[in-house]
């Protein structure tokens, strides 16, 4: 989900994984780990490019909502201007 997310910009909210065909079972299936619910938000850069993305799994009470979400774009926010000091000092 991250990688359909870095590629389309917007957010990606899944209720079940399961249920949605791009999720990838085969990682579960690996690690005996259950994916229930996924939210991604992309890290865009000051011109909107995306940088990075922030990616939640199996809230613990019910699916992933819109507080979640709004929550996860300041801390998208913060990412990407702590990037942009991180790059700033590697030049």
């Amino acid at each position: 989900m991250a990688g359909a997310c870095a590629t389309s910009g917007e957010v990606i909210n899944i209720p079940d994984a399961y249920a949605d065909p791009r999720f990838n079972q085969q990682v579960d299936k690996t690690t005996g780990y259950r994916t229930k619910s996924i939210v991604a938000v992309p890290v865009k850069d000051q011109k909107g490019n995306v940088i990075g993305v922030i990616q939640m799994m199996n809230k613990s009470k019910g699916p992933f909502d819109d507080y979640d979400i709004k929550m996860l774009r300041m801390l998208s926010q913060h990412c990407a201007t702590f990037m942009k000091i991180v790059e700033g000092d590697s030049k």
